[in-house]
């Protein structure tokens, strides 16, 4: 888990990124297309909002290789040894 820090008009807001999902403060808005944060922009797949906790989670597209926290441990089998 990380916590970054999300800067949108004169506001900031802290997050948590976990696993390409990341939680903020619904103060932030709904229907976000792309996010920003440590100098590098993110598409959002999906939005969904928690109005219990007063969240909203963002998927975020991620690109091939970054850091995830984790793994999945599937291995990667089909490799032929002829």
């Amino acid at each position: 888990m990380k916590t970054v820090e999300i800067k949108k008009g004169k506001g900031s807001y802290l997050g948590t990124l976990h696993r390409g999902v990341l939680c903020l403060p619904i103060d932030i808005g709904e229907s976000i297309s792309e996010i920003s944060f440590d100098n590098k922009t993110y598409k959002v797949l999906e939005e969904r909002v928690d109005d219990r906790d007063d969240l909203i989670y963002l998927t975020l597209e991620l690109p091939n290789g970054s850091k995830k926290e984790g793994s999945n441990d599937k291995s990667n089998e089909g490799s032929s040894t002829a």
